[in-house]
């Protein structure tokens, strides 16, 4: 694989040089092409006004927001280059924001996988990190910048590699609230009987290799008895041992300063304020 984005991972006084990694094979993925049944010739899709029925070059096409139902804004090219100025394109930094249960992130907010590996003289951090976060069953929230687009993303260590689960921002998912779901009740009968059961189907860990992708078997089958044809298109470097001891130098002097630096609690009063 090669890696899209090379940075560092950034906590306290730790820095690790990593590479960034798709995390999705996408020759897996299924998807068709749109073909021409008269001549096998790819469609293509050219932009129409809709009001004059007219081919619109691309110099004559504007972005429009719609900010309320059927009542859009004009913003123009120059206007997002000041959006993206005003926050800036970041530098190649994956900044630890703080360290969480992961039973505390909502899958819901999952959007976009990816790997991450160490690049030369980062592999003992790397390994430390990765088996802290496994020991304290923690991921870490992170900020970083791919394409000039502030991102956030989860930290999650795996049994061998570190994974950057984009999130998506909080405000895109929606509230259940309007749902019509039952209210929470005593543990019943059948509540009991369902958890039973729930203990019997459990197992220890998930493995996905158990359950294949059945509709790309399905399809696989049939492209096999398939005629075949092309398509015609148009017109720095040191010693293990000197990186083991600036490492948990830095670590202990890392824990030091976020110890410090540690906000004593708060009255009631102040936290729901906070809230």
């Amino acid at each position: 694989m090669k890696a899209i984005w090379s940075g560092h991972i950034t906590f306290g006084l730790i820095s690790i040089p990593v590479g960034l990694y798709s995390a999705i094979e996408a020759s897996e993925h299924v998807s068709f092409r749109l073909l021409h049944r008269k001549d096998m010739a790819p469609i293509q899709y050219k932009k129409f006004c809709s009001k004059e029925d007219i081919e619109v070059p691309n110099d004559e096409i504007v972005k429009g927001y719609e900010v309320s139902k059927k009542k859009f804004a004009i913003v123009e090219k120059e206007e997002l280059d000041e959006v993206q100025e005003s926050v800036g394109e970041g530098d190649r930094t994956i900044d630890v924001l703080q360290f969480v249960e992961f039973s505390s992130l909502n899958p819901l907010s999952f959007e976009k996988p990816y790997y991450l590996a160490p690049q030369k003289g980062g592999e003992k951090a790397y390994a430390v990190l990765r088996d802290a976060l496994v020991d304290a069953n923690r991921v870490g929230i992170t900020r970083f910048y791919l394409r000039t687009r502030p991102l956030l993303a989860a930290l999650i260590p795996g049994k061998r590699a570190l994974a950057l689960e984009v999130l998506r921002p909080f405000e895109e998912l929606r509230d259940p609230a309007d749902l019509p779901i039952p209210a929470p009740e005593k543990k019943s009968a059948e509540v009991k009987m369902a958890r039973l059961l729930i203990d019997q189907m459990a197992e220890e860990e998930w493995d996905p290799t158990q359950h294949p992708n059945e509709y790309r078997r399905a399809l696989e089958k049939l492209l096999s008895s398939k005629r075949k044809f092309e398509l015609k298109e148009g017109k720095g470097k040191g010693k293990e041992s000197d990186n083991v001891v600036d490492l948990m130098d830095a670590l202990r002097r890392s824990v030091g300063k976020a110890g410090g630096g540690r906000a004593k609690p708060k009255k009631a009063a102040s936290r729901r304020g906070a809230a």
